[in-house]
C-alpha cells in the first residue's frame, strides 16, 4: 500500500526583519491532502524557553493561496531582547525558534554574519551549519541568490551545470528552469528541507535582499540572460518569483498578494551605532549591463589569439568600452533609491551613528581584471612555468573549446589593458555609482558596503573617481556556488579530459589572487577565489571588525573550517583598512588560521629554488 504524503511542519521555523520592537516569525504547514480549504495555526512568543509566561500569542489562517506559509509580524516587543517562539496545529507542534530584537538608544556592539549565493547542486550547506553555531549573533544578512532558478544556465547550455567535477548533490526540485509561481514555490520548499538551513533559521533572525537568481540569471527591468518571451511574460515572471520569495522570506510591508518589485529596499536603524540600508538593484530599475560579446573590445581580444593582438586597436576599443561603462543612462538603482540612501545617511549622521552600512547585492568597489601574464613570473620558477603553460592552454581553442578560450582571452586582455572585470557590478554603472558614493560620503560618515553575487571573497578600500578614500567593502563568498575562474577552468577541464589533471585548479588560484591585487594595488586588500564561506562582523562605536571564514569543501559531508583573513576599520578614518586578529567564536571556540594553500611538492620546490623565486 502506498504511503500517504508527509504532512505537518516539514520546513522548520524562521524569523525575519527584526526591529527594536517587532520581528516576523514564520513557518509552513504541509497538509496531508490538497482538499483542505484552510488551516488555523496557533503561535506563541515568550521571553523564557519553557513558555511559562507568554509575551504574545494568536492564530493565523493559511491556505493554498499563500502556499500554506505563516508569517506573523509580532509587535510590542522589548529592544535588544531574545525571544522564543513556536507554532502548532492541534497536537502537531514545531521546534522552538530563537529570535532577537534590535537595540535602541545606546547600543555598544552589534554582531552579524553575511552570506550569499547558495546553489543546491554544488554541494552541502556547511556554511549555514557554521553560521548557526556562531556565538551571540544578532542576525544574519543574506545578500542574495538564496536559491538558483535553473539546473542549467547560460552560458552553460552545452555543459552540465554544475560541471561534473563540481556536482555534489542531487534531489533538486523541480528539475526544470523556474518560470511559474508553482515552480518557485517548489524550489524554496526543496531548499528549506535542508537541515543546516533549517537550523540557521531556527537559531537566528535574518534580514535578506534578493539578487538575480531568485528570479532569473542577470535579471533586469526588461528581461534576463536566459529569458525568451514578451515583456508581459517577463513582468508576470518577476511577480511570480517575488511572490514566492516573500512567502518564504517575509519582508515587512509586503505580502503574497501585495508585491512591490522594489520591496527589498528598506532601512534598519540600530540605536546610536549604525544604519543598515538595503537596495534593490535587479528588477525594478536596472538597465541591461554592457554585453561584452557585442563590444569591439571583445572582438579585438577574445576573438583573436593574443599573438595577434593590436595594441592601438585594443586601446581604442577600451576607450569606447569605458565610455559605455560611464553612460549616465545606465542605471541599476534609480533616483528614488538614491534619494532614499542620501536621506538615510543624513539621518544617520544626525543621530550620531558612526557606521552607515549599504547592502548591495553586487560589488560596488572598483575591481580591475587580474594581470595574469604580467604576474606569472613573480611566482616560484616551477609555478611560473605552470602558469604560463596554463595561459597557453586556456587561450587555445583546441584545448579549451571556443567559448572557454574566448573567455580566457577576454580576461587576459582586460587585465593587460586595465579594464574592470565585471560589467554587471558597480564598475559597469559608473555614473550612477558616483551618485551613490556622493550619498554615502556625506561629512561625518564611515561608509561600509557589503555584497555577495561574485561567489568569491573580496575586501577593498573604496575610492571615488578622483581617488579620494570613501569607505570599505566586505564581499561575502558563496555558500556553495563556484566563482568565475573556477567556471573558466571547468570548461577547459571538460575539453581537456584527463590531460587537465596535470594542471589542477588549486595550483593556480594563488597566482590569480596575486594578479588581482597587482591590478588593484590601491583598493583590493584581500581576495580568495576557490573556497566557500561567510563573513562575520562585529561593530563597536570605535571599530568595524570583519572576519572571513571558509570551509574546506562543500562537495563532501565532512569538512574543516578556518579563518583566512581579518580586517578592521576605525571610525573617523574613512576608507582605511588594517589587519586584525580573529576572536569571534563558534560553539565557544576561535577557529583555526588558514592552512598553506599550495601543495607540499611546490613548497618543497620553492625551498630549493633561488631566493628571488621564494613564495610571496
Amino acid at each position: 500500500m502506498a504511503q500517504p504524503p508527509p504532512s505537518g511542519f516539514l520546513h522548520g521555523v524562521a524569523s525575519f526583519d527584526p526591529s527594536h520592537e517587532a520581528v516576523i516569525i514564520w513557518t509552513r504547514w504541509t497538509p496531508a491532502t490538497t482538499k483542505v480549504p484552510q488551516v488555523v495555526v496557533e503561535w506563541e512568543v515568550a521571553a523564557m524557553k519553557d513558555f511559562s509566561s507568554l509575551t504574545a500569542s494568536g492564530t493565523f489562517e493559511t491556505d493554498a493561496s499563500r502556499d500554506w506559509t505563516v508569517a506573523v509580524d509580532v509587535t510590542g516587543l522589548q529592544p535588544a531582547k531574545r525571544y522564543y517562539y513556536r507554532f502548532n496545529v492541534g497536537k502537531a507542534q514545531t521546534v522552538t525558534g530563537i529570535t532577537k530584537t534590535l537595540g535602541t538608544g545606546r547600543v555598544e556592539e552589534l554582531r552579524f554574519a553575511t552570506v550569499s549565493c547558495c546553489n543546491w547542486g554544488f554541494g552541502f550547506f556547511h556554511v549555514y551549519e557554521l553560521v548557526a553555531k556562531v556565538d551571540a549573533l544578532d542576525f544574519v544578512l543574506h545578500c542574495g541568490d538564496y536559491i538558483y532558478e535553473a539546473r542549467r544556465q547560460p552560458p552553460y547550455e552545452k555543459y552540465n551545470y554544475p560541471a561534473k567535477q563540481f556536482q555534489a548533490r542531487h534531489g533538486l526540485r523541480p528539475k526544470h528552469r523556474l518560470k511559474e509561481l508553482g515552480d518557485y514555490r517548489e524550489r524554496y520548499a526543496c531548499y528549506r528541507t535542508d537541515p543546516a538551513l533549517q537550523e540557521m533559521h531556527r537559531r537566528v533572525p535574518m534580514i535578506a535582499a534578493w539578487d538575480d537568481h531568485e528570479i532569473a540569471d542577470s535579471a533586469h527591468v526588461g528581461g534576463a540572460e536566459d529569458f525568451k518571451g514578451t515583456q508581459q511574460e517577463w513582468d508576470a515572471q518577476k511577480v511570480a518569483a517575488i511572490t514566492a520569495y516573500v512567502e518564504w522570506i517575509p519582508i515587512r510591508g509586503m505580502s503574497h498578494d501585495s508585491i512591490n518589485l522594489m520591496g527589498c529596499h528598506r532601512t534598519f536603524s540600530i540605536g546610536d551605532l549604525a544604519t543598515i540600508m538595503l537596495v534593490e538593484n535587479r528588477i525594478s530599475c536596472r538597465q541591461p549591463p554592457v554585453d561584452m560579446k557585442e563590444t569591439q573590445f571583445y572582438k579585438e581580444t577574445a576573438e583573436k589569439h593574443p599573438k595577434q593582438w593590436d595594441d592601438d586597436a585594443i586601446l581604442a576599443a577600451k576607450a569606447d568600452l569605458m565610455q559605455q561603462f560611464r553612460d549616465p543612462g545606465r542605471t541599476m538603482l534609480g533616483e528614488v533609491q538614491l534619494e532614499d540612501v542620501k536621506q538615510a545617511v543624513a539621518q544617520s549622521v544626525a543621530n550620531r551613528q558612526p557606521w552607515q552600512i549599504l547592502i548591495s547585492q553586487v560589488i560596488m568597489a572598483q575591481l580591475k581584471a587580474p594581470k595574469l601574464k604580467e604576474c606569472a613570473g613573480l611566482q616560484p620558477k616551477l609555478l611560473a612555468k605552470l602558469c604560463s603553460g596554463a595561459l597557453n592552454l586556456a587561450t587555445d581553442v583546441a584545448k579549451s573549446g571556443k567559448e572557454g578560450a574566448e573567455l580566457a582571452r577576454m580576461y587576459l586582455g582586460m587585465g593587460k589593458y586595465g579594464v574592470p572585470m565585471n560589467p554587471d557590478a558597480g564598475d559597469g554603472y559608473q555614473a550612477e555609482r558616483a551618485k551613490l558614493f556622493d550619498a554615502l560620503g556625506q561629512p561625518g560618515t564611515n561608509p561600509v558596503v557589503l555584497a555577495g553575487d561574485s561567489h568569491n571573497a573580496w575586501c577593498s578600500e573604496i575610492r571615488d573617481d578622483d581617488g579620494k578614500r570613501l569607505g570599505v567593502e566586505f564581499d561575502a563568498p558563496a555558500v556553495t556556488s563556484i566563482g568565475a575562474f573556477e567556471d573558466i577552468y571547468s570548461r577547459f577541464e571538460e575539453k581537456a579530459g584527463k590531460f587537465a589533471k596535470l594542471f589542477p585548479l588549486w595550483v593556480f588560484t594563488p597566482w590569480i589572487e596575486d594578479s588581482l591585487q597587482c591590478a588593484n594595488p590601491d583598493t583590493l586588500k584581500f581576495a580568495l577565489l576557490d573556497q566557500r564561506g561567510f563573513v562575520l562582523h562585529h561593530l563597536t562605536r570605535a571599530c568595524y571588525h570583519a572576519e572571513f571564514h571558509f570551509v574546506s569543501t562543500v562537495q563532501k559531508k565532512k569538512y574543516s573550517h578556518y579563518c583566512a583573513a581579518v580586517f578592521e576599520a576605525e571610525a573617523g578614518k574613512r576608507g582605511q583598512l588594517k589587519k586584525g586578529v580573529r576572536y569571534m567564536t563558534i560553539d565557544g571556540a576561535v577557529p583555526e588560521r588558514e592552512r598553506p594553500r599550495r601543495s607540499a611538492l611546490l613548497r618543497s620546490a620553492c625551498d630549493i629554488l633561488p631566493h628571488k623565486w621564494g613564495m610571496p
